[in-house]
């Protein structure tokens, strides 16, 4: 499955959006902002102009409904609106498989006896209407169109609700937890860390080259200096700019992955007491110098124990979820209309090369 309901997939980026392609054309034309439409769980109330891009176990995902979530998606996810090279089939199977996923999972969540979450659809529905209140045709349409929202946001407050019942389900029981810990010793490991101090030369931005180049001398004539025996905290406090300047430059302990790469190549090569070169780096020319490494290790169980039970909790709840869609996609029937989106020939439910469903 894409991904969760109420989080972030494609199908969620539809849950403000008007449902324009519902609504009557003249209230549609006139609509400010205008938005694609959130899928209709109810689009059998509506006539349809196109045959359905799908049906799942005998209900139809209609065409106008596929068409206004993919617009949705590719305006959100992408610049100018129009996918890379090669991506639109990809995009296209995506939004199916959302929508798809959506409604077997509100039907399952009907089966399990659970309902809607009565203040969430009505808020969502008070936020969608205000939209259309002041249309000149607004109250001869307003009953059938609210119905068909509210049919909407219900059937998407019904896939929510089955999957925070699944995810809840979840044990994160303290022998789960620590096969979590021992198995993924990388999440619990303290990186390297270098105990670092600096002496910087700053240059602005935006001055010019004679003045980074002017830097540039300065840092060479230092670390001659410290390469004589010059003390570094002396040269620190009367020449780096740096915060640091009063404590000699002292940066403390600094983790791998903390400095730019550059820095950290050459970190990675200093001797413990031995200053760098004269490095170039965004803020200006700096010299560092190494006073302790400390290697990478793993933490003890009993110290992270309440990360792991958390980190355990978030995969164990995904994995449950994933399972959940893989069960319900397997034992539905789906069949994948491909007439109009030959894209679709790869999804799930598409007939086989050479045997491309018929529009009806």
């Amino acid at each position: 499955m894409p991904g969760p309901f109420f989080l972030e997939n494609a199908v969620k980026i539809l849950a403000f959006a008007l449902a324009l392609a519902a609504a009557p054309a003249a209230l549609a034309q006139a609509a400010p902002d205008k938005a694609p439409a959130p899928v209709s769980a109810h689009a059998a109330a509506r006539p349809a102009a196109l045959p359905p891009v799908a049906t799942v176990n005998g209900r139809a995902i209609p065409a106008e409904d596929y068409d206004a979530a993919l617009a949705a998606l590719v305006r959100q996810r992408f610049y100018h609106r129009t996918p890379p090279e090669g991506q639109m089939a990809a995009v296209r199977i995506e939004v199916l498989n959302a929508l798809i996923d959506l409604q077997l999972a509100a039907t399952e969540a009907k089966r399990q006896g659970l309902a809607p979450d009565a203040a969430s659809v009505s808020r969502d529905l008070e936020r969608i209407e205000s939209r259309f209140r002041q249309m000149p045709d607004w109250q001869k349409h307003r009953e059938a169109q609210v119905a068909r929202w509210r049919a909407d946001l219900e059937e998407r407050s019904l896939a929510e609700a089955l999957e925070k019942r699944v995810r809840a389900a979840v044990v994160a029981d303290d022998a789960a937890v620590r096969r979590f810990y021992d198995a993924n010793p990388a999440l619990f490991t303290e990186p390297e860390k270098v105990r670092l101090s600096l002496i910087l030369l700053r240059v602005d931005p935006s001055a010019g080259k004679a003045a980074r180049d002017k830097a540039r001398e300065e840092g060479r004539d230092i670390r001659a200096r410290l390469a004589k025996g010059a003390d570094f905290a002396e040269l620190a406090k009367i020449h780096s700019a740096d915060a640091t300047s009063a404590k000699g430059g002292e940066m403390g302990f600094v983790h791998r992955g903390a400095l730019p790469e550059g820095v950290q190549a050459v970190i990675d090569k200093l001797e413990p007491g031995v200053p760098s070169d004269a490095l170039d780096v965004l803020e200006g020319v700096a010299i560092v110098k190494v006073a302790e490494r400390q290697p990478a290790a793993l933490r003890p169980f009993e110290a992270v124990t309440p990360r792991a039970r958390d980190l355990y909790r978030r995969q164990a709840a995904e994995d449950a979820w994933k399972a959940e869609g893989a069960r319900l996609r397997a034992k539905a029937t789906v069949s994948v209309n491909t007439a109009r989106y030959p894209d679709l020939a790869s999804a799930p439910g598409a007939p086989a090369a050479g045997k491309a469903t018929a529009a009806k």
